[in-house]
């Protein structure tokens, strides 16, 4: 069976963005991180270096057209992999709060504001996703799209308890499996950062098709019944 031309488009798109983002991070991200200048620039921001990767990632889940890559691999590759974790995951529970709290409260026009007009279509289609279960699953899965859903979550009727239940809980085990399935990568060496990011894109690219056959699916049942 042929694929149409608006899949091969898009196949054809996310091969573009893989390309650039490898290159992103083999020519200029790896390079930096193992220079010896580097490391020593960081130890010598002791303690501020936490706070402003963990500033860094609130900031791009809030403003979401920042991307929050730069957070996640200077993280894990300068912090080593636990501690790089524990110090994403809290801060995306900071941001997950605020965003929530600015979707319930402000709606759709605060939205626009903070991630932009073509990026609201995602935070539209994302509205879709109601109910605990499927937020949970979303966390576990889906955090190539936290900013997104965190402000779709206060679009929907979902209580704020049961929103944070699941944020907590999914994004936990989201963390607990990257940790231990690739705790004994060396993220101070080029291939353990390669490993690292390609299965975490790998990740994103395949929850982002299960996602958009679901939203499909559920489109097309709803006019089927409406």
């Amino acid at each position: 069976m042929s694929m149409s031309k608006e899949t091969l488009k898009m196949l054809a798109k996310v091969a573009l963005v893989l390309f650039v983002f490898y290159l992103f991070i083999k020519l200029l991200f790896i390079p930096l991180v193992l220079s010896d200048q580097f490391v020593i620039f960081v130890e010598k921001l002791g303690y501020w270096g936490y706070l402003v990767i963990a500033l860094y990632q609130i900031a791009s889940h809030v403003f979401a057209p920042l991307t929050g890559t730069p957070a996640v691999l200077l993280a894990t590759s300068l912090y080593g992999m636990k501690t790089g974790l524990i110090l994403l995951y809290f801060a995306s529970l900071i941001s997950a709060t605020i965003n929530f709290y600015l979707s319930r409260k402000y709606g759709r026009k605060i939205i626009i504001k903070l991630v932009g007009k073509k990026s609201m279509n995602e935070v539209d289609e994302l509205a879709s996703v109601e109910g605990f279960k499927l937020m949970l699953f979303c966390r576990v899965f889906g955090s190539s799209v936290f900013d997104f859903l965190s402000y779709a979550a206060g679009l929907t009727e979902i209580r704020f308890q049961d929103y944070m239940k699941a944020t907590v809980i999914g994004h936990l085990i989201a963390n607990l499996s990257f940790y231990f399935i690739f705790r004994k990568l060396d993220l101070r060496s080029e291939q353990g950062i390669t490993i690292w990011i390609g299965s975490l894109t790998v990740m994103a690219v395949i929850f982002s098709i299960v996602l958009a056959r679901y939203i499909k699916l559920k489109k097309s049942s709803s006019r089927k019944t409406g």
